[in-house]
């Protein structure tokens, strides 16, 4: 296994692609529109159909709509900032971990793919709420409809980012697990 301060290169390289591709997808968001954002949109659409029991329509150009409940999910639902804060934040926890070797960008990879997961639950569980609080009657001004996604999203990452870290803190290096 290379020493610690030998990786320290590769460490700051992969740290360094791994925040050029956010800026890529924060740049490439600025001008994405619904039809861009499906790969996010859908899968939180169809959970949120699934579990509220509403029906939706895509319409082309605008989103994902449950008319029997007037709701709208655009672009602007997508959560793309939240993904690439839960990307970074995982990325960065497994690349301080000193046992990666030379598995860091394979981790990353995962790491991505698992704030994507993550940004798909959040996200559904934030428009569930939306959407049983309109069942109840309850009035959410846009305001409001901010400050819940902002709880969500913010206290989503914090709690995600504890548990992995306690869970790397926890785990044993791969060279000392038996066999």
């Amino acid at each position: 296994m290379m020493p610690a301060h030998a990786r320290r290169p590769q460490l700051i390289g992969l740290a360094v692609v791994l925040l050029a591709a956010a800026f890529a997808l924060k740049w490439w968001y600025r001008a994405a529109n619904v039809d861009d954002l499906h790969f996010v949109l859908k899968p939180v659409t169809m959970l949120v159909g699934l579990l509220s029991g509403e029906t939706w329509t895509l319409v082309p150009g605008e989103g994902y709509v449950f008319p029997g409940i007037r709701v709208l999910i655009d672009r602007s639902c997508s959560g793309i900032n939240f993904m690439v804060l839960a990307s970074a934040s995982f990325a960065f926890l497994l690349l301080r971990r000193a046992d990666a070797g030379c598995s860091a960008p394979l981790l990353a990879a995962l790491a991505v793919g698992g704030a994507y997961v993550l940004t798909v639950l959040v996200n559904s569980g934030r428009i569930l709420v939306l959407i049983a609080l309109q069942r109840l009657a309850l009035p959410v001004s846009p305001v409001m409809h901010e400050a819940i996604g902002a709880f969500f999203f913010l206290a989503s990452l914090v709690l995600a980012t504890l548990l992995f870290d306690r869970h790397l803190r926890t785990t044993p290096p791969p060279h000392a697990q038996a066999p």
